[in-house]
This record gives C-alpha cells, sequence and structure tokens, in this order.
C-alpha cells in the first residue's frame, strides 16, 4: 500500500509538471521584442456564447478557459492561417482566427483602414504618457502608460492626437508621445504625403523639431545638420512629422534633404 501511495504521488507531481509546462508553452512561442506578428486587441466573435482559449494551437489541445463572446483580449500575435496567440484575464493561449475581429475603434465611431497606423511605443516623456477618454488634453485620464510600453490598434485621430489600445483599454495619446514599432503601411497610411527617411539640411547648425507644426510652437530638439530623421511625413505645405532620436515632432520642410 505504501508503495502504491508513492508511485501515486509521483505520478501527480508529473502531471502537475507537465501542466505547468503546458501553461507556459503558449507563452514561449515568440520574441516579445519582434513585433512583425502583433495583432494588438481584438474582439471575439462568430460564436454563440464563448470562444476556446487553448494551451496550443490546435482544437485538440485542452481548453484553458472559455472567452464570452464580445470580450477583448489583448496582445494578440498571429500564428498561423487557423490560430492567433492572445491573452485573456492573464491568461495566454491560442484561439481560432474566425473567433477573432480586429479592434478598429470605439463602437459606432470605427475609423477607416487608411488610418491605420499599427503599434507604437511611448517615447517623449520622463515616465508616463497620459490615456484620454478625448482627443484632447482636458479629456479625463484613463491611464497612464509608462515610457517605453507598446500600444496597439492605432488609428490617426488628428493633428494632435491617435486613437489607441493599452492592456484592453481605449483612449487617445498624443502623436508626440508615440513612435511607430510595427504593422500599418507607411505608404498606404500617409498616401502621397508619406516621405520616409530624410537628412537636415539648410540651416547653420540645427533644425527646430517643434511639438505642432507651427513655427510658434514648442521646440522639442535641436536636430543637427546633417542628421537622419525617419519615419517622415507631411502634414502641410510647410511641415513634416519626423521621428528623430525618440522624439516625433514637426520639422520645416525647407530643413528636410535627401542624397
Amino acid at each position: 500500500m505504501k508503495k502504491l501511495r508513492v508511485i501515486a504521488a509521483l505520478a501527480l507531481i508529473v502531471m502537475l509538471l507537465a501542466s505547468a509546462c503546458a501553461g507556459q508553452a503558449a507563452q514561449a512561442y515568440y520574441d516579445y521584442n519582434a513585433y512583425d506578428n502583433l495583432l494588438g486587441a481584438m474582439e471575439i466573435v462568430n460564436c454563440q456564447s464563448w470562444a476556446s482559449l487553448r494551451v496550443y494551437p490546435d482544437s485538440a489541445s485542452a481548453r484553458l478557459a472559455k472567452v464570452p463572446l464580445g470580450s477583448t483580449v489583448i496582445n494578440c500575435y498571429y500564428q498561423d492561417d487557423r490560430f492567433t496567440y492572445c491573452e485573456y484575464n492573464g491568461i495566454g493561449g491560442y484561439i481560432l482566427n474566425s473567433n477573432l475581429s480586429f479592434i478598429y475603434g470605439p463602437v459606432g465611431y470605427e475609423y477607416p483602414a487608411d488610418n491605420y497606423l499599427g503599434n507604437m511605443q511611448i517615447v517623449n516623456c520622463q515616465t508616463y504618457a497620459s490615456l484620454r477618454d478625448y482627443p484632447s488634453t482636458s479629456g479625463n485620464l484613463l491611464m497612464r502608460v509608462p515610457l517605453g510600453e507598446i500600444v496597439t490598434n492605432v488609428f490617426y485621430q488628428d493633428e494632435r492626437f491617435s486613437y489607441c489600445i493599452y492592456n484592453g483599454v481605449e483612449g487617445y495619446i498624443l502623436n508626440n508621445n508615440l513612435s511607430w514599432i510595427s504593422g500599418g503601411s507607411s505608404a498606404s497610411n500617409y498616401d502621397s504625403t508619406w516621405i520616409g527617411d530624410a537628412y537636415i539640411v539648410n540651416c547653420l547648425s540645427y533644425a527646430s523639431l517643434r511639438e505642432l507644426p507651427d513655427t510658434t510652437a514648442y521646440r522639442l530638439a535641436k536636430v543637427p545638420l546633417g542628421s537622419l530623421v525617419t519615419d517622415c511625413y507631411y502634414v502641410n505645405d510647410r511641415f513634416a512629422c519626423v521621428t528623430w532620436n525618440g522624439y516625433v515632432g514637426y520639422i520645416l520642410v525647407d530643413n528636410l534633404g535627401w542624397d
């Protein structure tokens, strides 16, 4: 009898270890510093009441949770033509692509696909950027998004703000606090306004990178003559939005040149 108890205990330990490994396996597929397959937040659709969150990208694998219809899952990474990795209530696993729908903005106020900017990183702040409930600095603060964090489902709202999702919370962040990471299509996002990379020219020592496309706006940085600025696009006849050294702001078109 004692021998049987020992065997049963060992079997239980093996089962627990296998279960723990299975729970971790879903999160072992991705290098989270590579965002090429990052989809962002998605909604559960095309089911009667719930979709299965599974340990592996296989409909025969163990179910970790039943995710209710209409729920939001976050940190979604495309796995293959059948499954996507998702997180729900802190649990990571896989859901059938047919049960997922990309979030294009607040219900009833969805953005056109052309406004999609992709996934972006929080920059140009000391500790955090404000996620607000309205595209205005007077909007209510929903969340403080730490410097360096990734926001997803980013859609261009106007010259100052973009809509985005962070940890399942929807809101608006200043464009100045966002730097492109992945997703979207630079050419299609900005159509004929897209410039690409450029060099600082036509100045004695530096060009002013400003918070808004206005020569009286606050100067974010002095960009030295000859410096490379990236992800540039025209905002009007005088200014282009550019990224330099972690800053996103506006520089006079006259100060931009190409090889």
